[in-house]
C-alpha cells in the first residue's frame, strides 16, 4: 500500500499501470480529495476484501447471511457486495452510496458504532 496526496499516489499509479509485470497484480485507487489524500492497494491478483471475507468465513463456518460489513470507499465493495448486511460509511463516495445499501452515519459522527447498534446489537439508542 502507497500512502500520500493525491497527485504523488496519481504518479504512482500510472508507473505501476505501464509496468512490465502489470498482468500479477490488481490496483485499488482511495482519494479523499477533501483531505488531499491517496491510498493505493497492490494486491496479487485475486486477492480482495470480499475474497478474502468470503474464504474467512468459510473457514469458521459463519453463513454469508450472518457477516455485516461496513465500507467508505471502491476498494471495499467487493466486500460489501458478499455481506449479508452491506453498510456504507455516510462520508462515503457518493457512487458507492448509490448501490442501494444502508448508510450509515459518518466516521466522525461514529457510523460504525451505529452500525453494530443496529444490526449486532438491535438497538438504536447509544447505550
Amino acid at each position: 500500500m502507497f500512502i500520500g496526496e493525491c497527485e504523488v499516489i496519481r504518479a504512482a499509479l500510472r508507473t505501476l499501470e505501464s509496468h512490465e509485470r502489470r498482468d500479477e497484480y490488481t490496483l485499488a485507487l482511495t482519494e479523499y480529495e477533501r483531505t488531499g489524500m491517496s491510498m493505493l492497494d497492490v494486491l496479487r491478483r485475486g486477492v480482495t476484501k470480499g475474497a478474502t471475507l468470503a474464504e474467512w468465513a468459510r473457514r469458521r463456518g459463519i453463513a454469508r447471511e450472518e457477516i455485516m460489513a461496513i465500507g467508505d470507499n471502491w476498494n471495499d465493495r467487493e466486500m460489501l457486495e458478499y455481506a449479508g448486511v452491506p453498510v456504507v460509511m455516510g462520508n462515503s463516495v457518493p457512487e458507492l452510496k448509490s448501490l442501494g445499501w444502508e448508510v450509515t452515519l459518518s466516521n466522525d459522527d461514529c457510523g460504525v458504532a451505529a452500525a453494530v447498534r443496529k444490526h449486532a446489537l438491535h438497538t438504536n439508542g447509544r447505550d
